[in-house]
């Protein structure tokens, strides 16, 4: 049986840099940090997966936001690490769009 949080827990409230609340309407108006923090729990693969979601548009060209969530240890990159329902989804051009997000001609040794 699931209890329930008591009702003086009020959630934090994200503030901008002067302050003001900010409106967070989806995940990309995060701010890098969280989103770098959130993804530290997550295997190496599926943390660049998850920033090439976030960034799909600019993944080519990694941005800051991009490169604090996959961050720069990339000696093995093995996609076996993620689950096979998901691996099984991924197409080439998703592949394409994680080996450049984490600079693989780069920073990968062995795939």
């Amino acid at each position: 049986m699931m209890e329930e949080a008591p009702p003086d827990i009020k959630r934090r409230r994200i503030s901008a840099a002067d302050d003001s609340p900010q409106d967070i309407s989806s995940l990309t108006d995060l701010p890098s940090g969280i989103l770098a923090h959130a993804a530290s729990f997550l295997a190496a693969p599926s943390r660049a997966l998850f920033a090439v979601a976030l960034d799909e548009k600019s993944a080519a060209s990694p941005n800051e936001r991009s490169a604090a969530i996959v961050g720069s240890q990339w000696d093995i990159l093995d996609f076996g690490e993620i689950e096979k329902e998901l691996a099984a989804k991924l197409l080439d051009v998703d592949i394409q769009a994680v080996l450049l997000c984490i600079d693989a001609v780069n920073n990968v040794k062995r795939l």
